[in-house]
């Protein structure tokens, strides 16, 4: 008889639809007991993690901690290390406000956020409708809940930063920032009324005072010990999904230990490397892809970056896509992966570190180490990286689509540089008449760009030897190599010429290495390729 899987819920947010569903929960009771638990260090919490990665889960999680719902915790962590008591519980979904002025906020703030749950806490009677002060609506709210049931009361807010993103495309966020601060600093104000407040958030704004205010909230983003409260780590890949690997091998027929091993590191390499703290080595992976990867027949497509909106991402990138050339090697000062200045990212002049920033907690960057107080960032996997990499490309006007990429590959490992020209020549074809690449730079770039979405052992921009820099070595497989020099308006006899000058494959020359040097030279007349020479060695 076949292994009965359990369910997979990819975006559910209730933990009681999925264990009276029958629906596989990793169990992370044992992160949130720590908070709790007689003798925590404080009642505030804060945590920020990319969209679509549990937060909202977690929410509902001590939702029912505090509600004593005891029985659905059964073979849980907490299960018997916690009492269980009941607690009245006020919890604030920020995504149900609209932003698209400061009246909006205003009212969606209260008929959609704080009014429901006033109904449902049975406590509306006496709201202040008239007040036109966000605090005023969340102290009447704390203040009427507590003397109702007659015990402290437990706050969740999720997505705090929600109406704070929502208003930068709407040029509100001054105005709705204001408010934001007023209503939050209901919880510094009525701090005895308050049993346990659980925040989460993508970002951390350096111009919200909330933290600043609430001086005892404890910020578990970068804790070392929290690292892994959202998402899964190997560990929890291995153990709550082995059946699923098992039916999956059954069905492909896969006996090989080898080809188990494969298949297990391919899915590493697409969905793990989402860093929260450099004082840890865990690493975990998005749930949502690991769902979707699994009810979909184990298909290695972008499923988390396909999930939301992602336009404020598509804003930088186009206004910046030069910070992204070198591809997969970021560098900031350590101060920018806890908060960023949102008029940093925005402005006439943009701030690197700020930008990084905001790429960080969105998920997008990841942090891989620390190098004498700069942190080194990387896409955290091959999902992200070529999605960006995609958005890169785009704003260059190019088209470089599924079926193209893989014959562009097929074409680099069988040493086909008259098939690579040539579709590279294609993909520049596709550029806009009005989107003129002028600089030698940005066709560099278009072109490394386009190479790291082929998913080779390396692909490197600029890569430095003892009399020069190449401009990109690409490692195609072992024993292939291509070093590429790329310059406009000059000829492919002197760029290639550079190439053996300067003797940038000296470093290659291993036995069994097939060298190709390719120099090639875009007009900018003509706004594509229009030469290339190539000699190789062997």
């Amino acid at each position: 008889m076949a292994e009965r899987l359990k369910y997979l819920a990819t975006d559910s947010r209730s933990l009681q639809e999925l264990i009276q569903g029958g629906y596989l929960y990793v169990d992370k009771t044992e992160h949130l007991y720590q908070m709790i638990r007689k003798g925590s260090p404080s009642k505030y919490w804060f945590l920020a993690r990319p969209r679509r990665f549990g937060k909202s889960l977690t929410v509902d999680t001590f939702l029912n901690i505090f509600s004593g719902c005891k029985e659905l915790f059964k073979d849980t962590y907490i299960y018997d290390k916690h009492d269980f008591s009941s607690f009245p519980v006020i919890r604030l979904n920020m995504n149900n406000t609209d932003n698209y002025g400061l009246e909006e906020f205003l009212y969606t703030l209260k008929n959609n956020v704080i009014l429901p749950v006033a109904d449902e806490l049975g406590v509306i009677g006496n709201f202040p409708f008239d007040a036109v002060t966000p605090s005023t609506w969340l102290n009447y709210l704390l203040d009427s809940v507590s003397k109702k049931y007659g015990k402290q009361v437990v706050v969740l807010i999720d997505e705090y930063d929600y109406p704070l993103l929502d208003s930068i495309p709407n040029k509100t966020f001054e105005e709705i920032s204001k408010r934001i601060e007023s209503f939050y600093s209901a919880l510094k104000a009525r701090e005895e009324r308050i049993k346990f407040c659980f925040i989460t958030g993508i970002t951390r704004f350096s111009q919200v005072s909330i933290f600043s205010k609430l001086n005892n909230l404890i910020d578990i983003s970068n804790d070392p010990d929290y690292t892994a409260l959202c998402g899964y780590t190997d560990d929890e890949i291995n153990r709550y999904f082995s059946s699923f690997f098992r039916q999956y091998f059954e069905k492909e027929n896969i006996d090989s230990e080898e080809e188990k091993r494969k298949f297990r590191l391919e899915i590493k390499e697409y969905y793990d490397g989402y860093r929260f703290s450099l004082d840890s080595d865990i690493s975990v992976y998005n749930p949502v892809s690991i769902g979707r990867f699994f009810t979909n027949g184990c298909r290695f497509e972008n499923y988390w970056i396909e999930t939301g909106a992602q336009s404020l991402v598509d804003k930088i990138i186009t206004g910046h896509p030069e910070l992204f050339r070198e591809g997969t090697v970021f560098s900031v000062e350590e101060a920018a992966t806890r908060t960023f200045k949102i008029d940093e990212i925005f402005s006439q002049n943009p701030v690197k570190d700020s930008i990084y920033s905001y790429l960080i907690q969105a998920g997008y960057l990841t942090m891989k180490c620390n190098d004498y107080g700069n942190i080194i960032l990387d896409y955290p996997n091959r999902e992200v990286r070529d999605t960006m990499n995609a958005k890169v490309i785009s704003t260059y006007g190019l088209t470089v689509g599924g079926a193209r990429i893989q014959h562009l590959k097929k074409a680099f490992m069988e040493g086909d540089t008259k098939g690579i020209i040539k579709m590279f020549q294609e993909a520049y074809m596709n550029i806009p008449y009005d989107m003129f690449l002028e600089k030698e730079r940005n066709y560099q770039i278009a072109f490394f760009t386009v190479l790291m979405l082929l998913g080779f052992d390396r692909v490197e921009a600029e890569e430095r030897t003892n009399i020069g820099r190449i401009d990109i070595t690409v490692t195609v497989k072992k024993g292939l190599v291509y070093i590429i020099e790329l310059k406009l308006d000059e000829n492919a006899d002197t760029v290639l010429n550079q190439i053996k000058e300067k003797k940038y494959y000296e470093k290659y020359l291993e036995e069994g290495n097939t060298i190709h040097l390719l120099g090639i030279n875009f007009s900018s007349i003509e706004r594509n390729i229009t030469d290339w020479k190539e000699e190789v060695i062997s």
